[in-house]
């Protein structure tokens, strides 16, 4: 009798429980194909019984975002916030939502807060970009922001040193370069300014200027000097966002004006799922080279590329992209200009806590160039192999530290353009 009232007590318990977890598979298939007023109608009778359920939540606030159940979904986000802290994507979706609400000063802190942090992708980037042109239209202002980073940087081979002792010209050998190691203090600034021009779904007038300055101990010669300023039309449409960029820039080298550059850039982002996009972008660029001796490098540069970019988690994504380059000299006959090239090259990123993040990023390319080579009998062909890591920690809510550590290998066909060398760097990120 005991035997059969423990049962009696059990039995519905257990079916009980297999009945939520069914509704809650069902519910968390619905999220996944977008079926959003489903997801939301079933997630919505269930998040009582999985309070602590990170993915529930979270699944049950873009429900009741894209439903507009905006209030609902603040307070899912506001729940995986609490057992997540670390979750950028929880925060980005709840400044949205807050955007949603019209609580402007929320959502601007809460995008901030996300473009803060050096770990976000560059199309989550633009993203934010966009979504604060709006609040800044809605507060009847502008918005512009700046990334300051200031690096100490140990360079194992500043000036490329072959790998290789001699290189062979016919049966005859000649030495190469010893490697040179220096060190170097760098400066990057990245400033940015955005304003909003249609409605919420519409245009953006984004502003962009790139400062870049290393400066070597000894080997002045390589000191680099690069200005940039990238003006463009940003047009978002559901799950579309396009954009037109035009480039101009300068390049330094030691103490001589070396090239300028003229761009422009179509790029295309499209959002397959919530956590798949395709990336693709066709650039043009024409290199006038700024020294006499030189005129002859002056090529014209064309560039397509296509990435897919996988959120694995609200925390971590990578991204796996695939270009393709081919430089044409504009006159003369040097055979060290005309190229064709492609790479291949992934990066790995996950925030692990709110105070560190983690970067991995690996790429192998490989370059043919056109024209023969009589002093070497031969065209050049290289393959090169580059891998980096690096780890951010959080200093305080707009500061960051940042180390990483760089290695590159490129194997020649001609030895003499055969080298290796990593460098190291350590410095701080700053967010205005």
């Amino acid at each position: 009798m005991k035997n059969i009232l423990i049962f009696m007590l059990i039995f519905p318990a257990y079916i009980l429980a297999s009945d939520v977890q069914q509704t809650y598979n069902v519910a968390m298939s619905a999220y996944k194909s977008k079926d959003f007023k489903t997801s939301y109608d079933l997630l919505s009778k269930l998040y009582l019984t999985k309070l602590s359920d990170v993915n529930l939540n979270f699944a049950l606030g873009m429900s009741a975002y894209e439903t507009g159940h905006y209030e609902i979904a603040l307070g899912a986000f506001e729940r995986v916030e609490m057992l997540e802290p670390a979750n950028l994507r929880n925060k980005l979706e709840k400044a949205r939502t807050y955007f949603m609400l019209k609580m402007y000063e929320d959502a601007e802190l809460g995008f901030k807060e996300v473009l803060d942090n050096p770990m976000i992708s560059e199309n989550v980037r633009k993203n934010i970009e966009l979504y604060l042109s709006k609040v800044s239209k809605v507060q009847q202002k502008s918005f512009t922001y700046a990334t300051i980073s200031l690096d100490w940087i140990y360079d194992s081979n500043v000036n490329y040193g072959s790998l290789d002792d001699t290189y062979n010209v016919g049966s005859t050998a000649y030495p190469t370069a010893d490697e040179r190691s220096d060190r170097a203090l760098q400066l990057s600034a990245d400033i940015m300014n955005i304003y909003d021009i249609g409605e919420a779904n519409g245009f953006a007038l984004k502003n962009r200027a790139i400062l870049y300055l290393k400066d070597y101990q000894h080997e002045d010669d390589y000191d680099v000097q690069y200005l940039a300023y990238m003006p463009s039309l940003v047009y978002k449409y559901t799950q579309y966002t396009a954009e037109m960029v035009v480039g101009v820039d300068a390049m330094t080298l030691g103490k001589e004006l070396y090239l300028k550059t003229v761009s422009f850039m179509p790029r295309i982002e499209y959002a397959h799922t919530n956590s798949l996009r395709s990336i693709a972008y066709f650039k043009y660029q024409t290199k006038f080279f700024q020294q006499s001796t030189q005129s002859d490098l002056n090529s014209n540069h064309y560039e397509l590329s296509y990435a897919m970019q996988d959120i694995l988690s609200p925390r971590s994504y990578i991204q796996v992209n695939i270009v393709g380059v081919q430089e044409k000299k504009q006159k003369g006959s040097r055979i060290d200009v005309d190229y064709s090239e492609y790479k291949l090259n992934t990066i790995y990123v996950n925030q692990f806590t709110p105070t560190y993040g983690g970067e991995l990023y690996a790429e192998i390319k490989k370059r043919k160039y056109d024209d023969y080579s009589s002093l070497f009998d031969s065209t050049r062909d290289d393959v090169s192999r580059s891998v980096s890591a690096s780890v951010s920690a959080k200093i305080l809510q707009t500061l960051r530290f940042k180390v990483k550590a760089l290695y590159n290998r490129v194997d020649s066909n001609q030895d003499l353009f055969g080298y290796q060398k990593y460098t190291v760097s350590a410095g701080i990120v700053k967010t205005f």
